[in-house]
């Protein structure tokens, strides 16, 4: 190749490259799970039956029906708290009745908790969970009735309010005024308020009074803002009903202790309905 080829190669303009094809879900399309109204969808279901012919193992053992559901709708990335699906009415066929006073704890039936998943997964996978009931009898079909709903709790804005040592409050209601301005009252109640309470100087239980399903959680931080690991459960009150205990492992558990607790100063407080009729099961 001449030099005079070589300058006519280089200076030939560059032809831009066509765009890779985006598959749908990276060209703005809506997932499934983002449309329409709030909506309640079984997307499985199994039955499990069990036998033994020791009585002590047959005491522990309990066929069951069970369900995944999910929750879909365009509303699906304001659900900021969600309770259990609780059945009212579940019945096969037969007749049989599916749910008695024992199918769900006060726990399932009361709790509200933050869902696992950001609000961009939600809208592409939705708001799954679990519910089970008692075996259908033997030759049932279908469902004949379905009815139940799950509580679910909307909201945009946050914000983020820091309380100075809450270790004082042991034993009495959080003062602080935006709380007080939002209507929102907190107790930190004594360990002898509640069940099978740990150590004392490792936990705090939280009994919201007043508006709870407006607060989305609590972080704790010690005085230097270093965040301070803590693990929240539901647990059983002496006086009845629940409260949500915090408990922690590190020695930042003292009065240098700062806490943040996230709340919703303006909710919506919805029930969605689930029913559905000669539905086939598995």
């Amino acid at each position: 190749m001449t030099y005079a080829t070589l300058m006519l190669v280089l200076l030939l303009p560059q032809v831009p490259q066509a765009p890779e094809p985006q598959p749908a879900d990276q060209a703005g399309a809506v997932s499934p799970c983002a449309q329409g109204p709030l909506r309640i969808e079984i997307t499985a279901m199994r039955e499990i039956r069990y036998t033994a012919t020791d009585p002590e193992m047959a005491a522990r053992l309990r066929s069951e029906l069970g369900m995944q559901v999910r929750i879909c709708g365009e509303r699906i990335d304001k659900i900021v708290r969600h309770g259990s699906l609780i059945f009212t009415e579940l019945t096969d066929d037969t007749g049989r009745v599916l749910i008695d006073d024992n199918t769900y704890s006060e726990s399932e039936r009361t709790v509200t908790r933050p869902p696992m998943l950001p609000p961009d997964r939600l809208r592409t996978d939705g708001l799954m969970m679990t519910t089970r009931a008692n075996a259908t009898a033997r030759g049932a079909k279908t469902l004949k009735v379905a009815r139940g709903s799950v509580r679910v709790i909307l909201a945009d804005d946050v914000l983020k309010l820091t309380i100075d040592n809450p270790l004082r409050f042991h034993g009495t209601v959080i003062e602080d005024p935006r709380l007080k301005a939002l209507g929102i009252e907190i107790a930190i109640l004594s360990n002898d308020q509640i069940e099978n309470a740990p150590p004392a100087n490792r936990c705090l239980a939280f009994e919201y009074k007043a508006k709870g399903e407006h607060v989305a959680r609590a972080s704790f931080y010690d005085g230097w803002l270093r965040p301070i690991g803590a693990r929240d459960t539901w647990v059983a009150k002496k006086a009845g009903g629940q409260c949500q205990l915090y408990y922690f492992d590190t020695a930042g558990f003292n009065d240098d202790m700062q806490m943040v607790i996230e709340v919703h100063p303006k909710i919506e407080d919805l029930q969605i309905p689930l029913e559905l009729k000669d539905f086939a099961l598995p």
